[in-house]
């Protein structure tokens, strides 16, 4: 068995080793990674060190950066609940949970953790295959190969992706998502699983824009844009959905609207472990 400062230098190579005949003790580094014990000494040691010397000037700023996050998140993960498909209550829900697990298992001080629009266009494609369950089994699989990458340090393979990859990812995911919105922004209706069969459908259904909809995506849009700088402390996505609140419920226009969201975190019709269903 190899020290720990050897491992530490070997679990890289390792990686390579499962392709190329090298000398690597797979074992050693497996044991060393999966002991529960020197996981939580870790854990606790890196506890120790981000509260050292803390005081309350520091924890006001704790509190201020998470209420600004907070400010941003609620209405990321009211829009992202809708965009996926699963509605808004499960953004928010998720969000929530989210911050409290990331909270307390985060491995970097300055670490911010909240809802992403990247995984929209896959999440909306398996609810609309294989529903709530689905999400769950994609999410917990997710989970086990970011936990292995995590363990054998796979985050430095980063390093050697072309950046043209990463452009072409995320500007492919913005456009999925875009595509994805079409019948929010302009209050239309279509069919279809796929974005695709989506646009194909209005051929058949008409496409008939929501004047009044696309006022309102329209008004979002702009607060989003051109919020001043002064203001920055306000997130823009925060102010343009107070704005859009506030305007809408004045004006009292015929718009769909994302309706009440519930007060617990256990919902009704929340996905039980026994819904879930392995076809062989």
């Amino acid at each position: 068995m190899f020290s720990r400062k050897v491992l530490e230098h070997q679990h890289f190579s390792c990686f390579y080793a499962l392709f190329f005949v090298k000398n690597c003790d797979i074992v050693g580094l497996l044991t060393y990674y999966t002991r529960s014990d020197e996981l939580i000494k870790h854990y606790f040691r890196d506890l120790k060190l981000e509260f050292k010397a803390y005081d309350s000037k520091k924890l006001a700023s704790d509190l201020l950066a998470g209420l600004t996050v907070t400010a941003v998140a609620l209405p990321l993960a009211l829009a992202f609940g809708v965009s996926s498909g699963v509605g808004a209550p499960s953004g928010i829900i998720s969000a929530i949970i989210a911050g409290f697990v990331m909270g307390g298992l985060a491995g970097a001080s300055y670490q911010v953790s909240g809802p992403t629009g990247t995984m929209i266009a896959i999440l909306a494609t398996v609810y609309a295959g294989y529903g709530a369950e689905g999400i769950f089994i994609t999410g917990f699989l997710s989970g086990i190969i970011l936990l292995a990458a995590a363990i054998f340090r796979f985050g430095k393979l980063v390093s050697f992706i072309p950046v043209s990859v990463i452009s072409g990812f995320t500007s492919g995911i913005a456009i999925i998502i875009a595509l994805g919105q079409i019948d929010n922004f302009f209050g239309t209706v279509s069919i279809g699983k796929t974005n695709v069969e989506k646009i194909l459908s209005y051929g058949e259904l008409g496409f008939n824009p929501n004047i009044y909809a696309v006022l309102i995506g329209l008004l979002v849009i702009a607060i989003m844009v051109f919020w001043p700088k002064k203001l920055s402390k306000i997130p823009s996505s925060l102010a343009a959905l107070i704005i859009a609140l506030v305007f809408n419920s004045i004006a009292n226009f015929p718009v769909d609207l994302v309706g009440s969201i519930p007060s617990t975190i256990l919902l009704e019709n929340r996905l039980s472990i026994g819904d879930i269903t392995i076809n062989k």
